[in-house]
């Protein structure tokens, strides 16, 4: 991170059509255009919203100690430092992820099914989960090219590689995701078929919950060792519709979901027996829930309100 302003940083080709001219160019007004497009390459590049917003933070107090006269285009070098730390924080916490209790889910972005949300903001929980499969190098040129779509030159001067480099490491990126990601529904749709697992969930209705599943559905939990969730990976319809009734069995107490978006798709915020118990997030296709992901660590739902009268 010791590149001159306006060299590593601001030299790439980036087209800056926001800020005409540079004598004018406000460091906080710069920053603040930028933040969305900035939070979302460090969300996808973390798969934590809390490291996310400490990424921003530590980018933009970089930033105002730049002087934005010097700096040829701002959105350049904004992308490339809040790349560059993100890649440094991704770095250290593969070591961490890879002792990690149980099986590691993305922190989940969660927002009310009210809020307008642009579909190119939005991450599906399985293109996250996919993006873990990659290296850091990887996953950055992968991202900057995907989601960013920065052509291979301007990765190269974000990264310090070669176009052709960046060329190879995005081969090598496509061979490991070689699993599609889940084809979600319609918003509507979506909600409609949550709505009515929700509803099957809460009456127990087994037949019900089964007929809303895929036969090779598949539940995914993550508690961390802190909170209670199935360990492993849950295969099937019939064996996720029996662990959703057991657990209210077995408890005494029944779940109540409060819709919302979970990563742009339909997802719910949970309780049980009247406690928030998590964020569970649904993957849709052709008609059938084909992935349930279960967020129960409170380390990464402290940026999620629990439902009201909580």
């Amino acid at each position: 991170m010791s590149a001159a302003p306006g060299t590593a940083f601001g030299d790439t080709a980036f087209k800056d059509t926001a800020f005409g001219d540079t004598a004018l160019r406000d460091p906080l007004t710069v920053f603040a255009a930028e933040r969305g497009r900035l939070r979302s390459l460090a969300y996808r590049l973390l798969g934590s919203v809390a490291e996310s917003e400490d990424v921003l933070q530590d980018a933009w107090l970089r930033w105002s100690a730049v002087d934005p006269a010097a700096v040829g285009t701002p959105a350049a070098f904004l992308t490339t430092m809040v790349t560059r730390l993100a890649l440094d924080r991704l770095r250290a916490a593969r070591t961490v992820r890879e002792r990690y209790y149980g099986l590691w889910l993305p922190e989940p972005e969660v927002s009310s099914w009210d809020d307008e949300v642009e579909a190119a903001d939005q991450v599906p929980m399985a293109m996250m989960l996919l993006l873990e499969r990659l290296a850091p190098d990887q996953r950055a040129v992968f991202v900057l090219r995907e989601a960013m779509d920065l052509d291979y030159a301007e990765i190269a001067a974000i990264l310090g590689k070669s176009a052709e480099a960046c060329r190879q490491i995005m081969r090598r990126a496509r061979g490991r995701l070689a699993e599609p990601s889940a084809a979600n529904a319609r918003p509507e749709a979506g909600r409609r078929l949550a709505d009515a697992f929700a509803e099957a969930s809460v009456r127990r209705d087994y037949a019900a919950i089964v007929s809303l599943l895929s036969d090779d559905a598949l539940w995914l939990g993550d508690g961390g060792g802190v909170a209670l969730t199935a360990l492993n990976p849950i295969r099937g319809a019939d064996r996720i519709a029996r662990f959703i009734i057991g657990v209210q069995r077995k408890h005494g107490r029944a779940f109540a979901f409060t819709p919302v978006r979970v990563n742009g798709g339909p997802g719910f915020l949970t309780t049980h027996g009247g406690v928030f118990s998590g964020v569970w997030a649904l993957d849709i296709a052709d008609g059938r829930i084909t992935r349930l992901y279960k967020i129960a660590n409170p380390h990464k739902l402290a940026h999620v309100t629990p439902p009201s009268g909580l």
